[in-house]
């Protein structure tokens, strides 16, 4: 038995798992297997509150200290900066990271709500993330979105990426994608997982030579490729998928995923790793309107953010979210020039470059384009999924700072 196990036990607290997905379902066994009760879940989605997890209650995290008096908070979520910091502000200094419990952990000894597999890819990544946190000297990135394409082959009114309002969307170049990844790599010291999006990653024919380059990278844990499930790659585009470092994560659309059955099939007979996700909302957060929010409302949106780590390389800057990302790229809103990194602007020593992608990661409080973003918090309501327009959305310059 783990000493800080029985050192929790010992105190006779409510023992709290914060974050109710699926690392936080392998936590709870995990805590079953050592006998150490585990009284809640906490979460910031209101949603996952509306029903139990493992038997037991989710209760937002802003309730918690309504729920239970003194608790010791077991963190699951990957993003764990975040988390520590929400729990200072409510008061709460005392916590363990998972990855304490989960290490020596067998997944495959039970079942979850997710594939065992998915559930120990999960774990894996949970583990890094919070390592990395608990010795930051190095620069690591818990996911890095790559924009391989504008091009789509669905036409959804509200894509967080903004891909409807391309007028003529295209294949970003191979030449420029790989220099970037190029640049980036040569900069940090390890991605837990790169991650292709476009778009539809498929629809870029030159998608397995990025994926080929992303596998031969040392400091890369994972690739992975989000699909919508309507398009088969081409037989030598396969062989790429096929390695144990690629994972296909398929978002099940129904009736647009008009592909589906055939690439799941597909993917099994090759062997190729693959998650099926079967979406049931979205969030409305893809409208570009100027705002005019105060400095305070700007940070608090920011704080809120579920997006605002999901790091997005494009065209040789690094940005926070593929929002900002893609409304940089449309030319909606110009010279946001201190809302990302731009690894080409200027030759800068290495130790420098890692410093600034450090603070934009660590301690920016929010970005000048936040401010044309409805925001996108845990548990806002939620709207039909990939609702269809006929034709791109205007999108047409709205300010310059």
């Amino acid at each position: 038995m783990l000493q800080f196990i029985e050192d929790i036990k010992s105190q006779k607290r409510p023992v709290v798992i914060f974050g109710a997905g699926i690392v936080g379902e392998v936590l709870f066994w995990a805590c079953q297997h050592f006998k150490l009760e585990v009284h809640s879940f906490c979460d910031n989605n209101v949603n996952k509150t509306k029903s139990t997890l493992c038997g037991i209650d989710v209760i937002l995290t802003s309730e918690l200290s309504a729920k239970h008096n003194n608790p010791i908070i077991l963190i699951s979520a990957a993003d764990i900066q975040d988390v520590v910091l929400q729990l200072q502000e409510l008061g709460y200094e005392e916590w363990y990271s998972c990855a304490s419990f989960l290490r020596a952990f067998d997944v495959f000894q039970y079942k979850f709500s997710a594939p065992s597999d998915f559930a120990d890819y999960a774990v894996a990544t949970a583990i890094l993330c919070h390592d990395s946190y608990l010795t930051p000297d190095k620069l690591f990135l818990r996911s890095v979105d790559i924009v391989i394409t504008e091009r789509c082959s669905l036409k959804c009114r509200h894509c967080s990426n903004l891909m409807q309002y391309y007028k003529h969307p295209k294949d970003c170049s191979m030449e420029e994608v790989l220099r970037d990844i190029n640049a980036f790599c040569s900069v940090v010291d390890e991605v837990n997982e790169f991650r292709l999006i476009g778009g539809e990653p498929f629809m870029n024919k030159d998608f397995h030579v990025i994926l080929d380059r992303l596998v031969n990278e040392a400091k890369a844990k994972k690739v992975v490729i989000y699909t919508n499930g309507t398009i088969i790659p081409q037989t030598h585009q396969l062989e790429s998928l096929k390695d144990k470092k690629v994972l296909v994560i398929i978002t099940d659309y129904g009736e647009l995923s008009r592909n589906l059955q055939k690439l799941l099939d597909v993917l099994k007979v090759n062997t190729i790793n693959f998650y099926l996700h079967k979406v049931e909302g979205w969030t409305d957060c893809a409208s570009i309107v100027k705002h005019a929010r105060a400095l305070v409302q700007q940070k608090e949106l920011f704080r809120k953010c579920c997006a605002k780590n999901t790091t997005t390389l494009l065209g040789g800057k690094l940005y926070r979210c593929p929002f900002a990302a893609n409304i940089h790229r449309l030319g909606a809103v110009l010279n946001c020039k201190h809302d990302y990194i731009d690894f080409f602007k200027e030759p800068q020593a290495l130790e420098f470059m890692k410093k600034s992608i450090k603070e934009y990661l660590l301690q920016k409080e929010f970005l000048e384009i936040c401010d044309y973003c409805d925001g996108r918090s845990f548990g806002d309501a939620e709207i039909a999924p990939a609702a269809q327009i006929k034709q791109p959305l205007v999108c047409d310059e709205i300010e310059t700072f």
